[in-house]
């Protein structure tokens, strides 16, 4: 992991150089700006594949304390409404709005979870849609009005069975590493993770986690 860190560190300082150089021509700034971009790309999978591999070993010691889990989900919706494209739309609903859900559990890895799907949500739904954060007293819940997945594909993922690709079928948009993570991270914390149609299109991801 060092080893491929310290050359794209180099890659991505000069494509950052490049992109800036109002001297140079804008053909070549666009170049450079592509390449910071796929460094930015490459940097996250190599992130992703340490934890993948730490989670998968139990080489990774889980932090846990106790989380307000309305107020993390706030969190994350946070972050994403910055820099949110106008064809989105982020929701947050309270099951009782009056009364703290806490949980025990790692607050990194939890924050983690939520914007891998979040992120999923966004990334395979290029037009748009409107994303649901639900927050219950023992579970969370993401939903989307987006394209779906279809059943032999919903069937594969509520099996268990780790999927390592999905870029051939969707057009170089991988989120095989992206649900593998979720999936660890939920089976980290001793939880439950479940996906469904959401009606009258697109998908609900349903994660059942123990309370405080």
């Amino acid at each position: 992991s060092h080893d491929i860190r310290t050359p794209l560190s180099i890659i991505f300082g000069y494509a950052c150089e490049i992109e800036d150089n109002s001297s140079l021509p804008l053909s070549t700034r666009k170049q450079a700006t592509a390449i910071r971009q796929k460094s930015e790309k490459l940097r996250a999978l190599i992130t992703d594949l340490n934890l993948t591999t730490k989670l998968e070993y139990s080489m990774y010691a889980l932090k846990k304390k106790t989380i307000n889990a309305v107020e993390l989900t706030r969190q994350v919706a946070s972050e994403f409404l910055n820099e949110l494209p106008e064809q989105y739309e982020i929701e947050i609903i309270e099951d009782s709005p009056d009364k703290p859900v806490f949980l025990n559990g790692d607050d990194s890895l939890l924050y983690r979870m939520l914007s891998n799907l979040i992120g999923n949500s966004i990334v395979h739904n290029p037009n748009g849609c409107k994303i649901t954060l639900c927050v219950d007293s023992c579970y969370f819940e993401i939903r989307d009005t987006g394209c779906g997945i279809n059943d032999s594909r919903m069937a594969l993922l509520n099996s268990g069975v780790s999927i390592s690709s999905t870029q051939e079928e969707n057009n170089g948009a991988d989120h095989g590493l992206g649900h593998k993570i979720v999936r660890q991270i939920v089976k980290a914390h001793h939880g439950k993770l479940h996906f469904l149609k959401n009606s009258p299109h697109g998908l609900i991801i349903k994660i059942s986690l123990p309370l405080k």
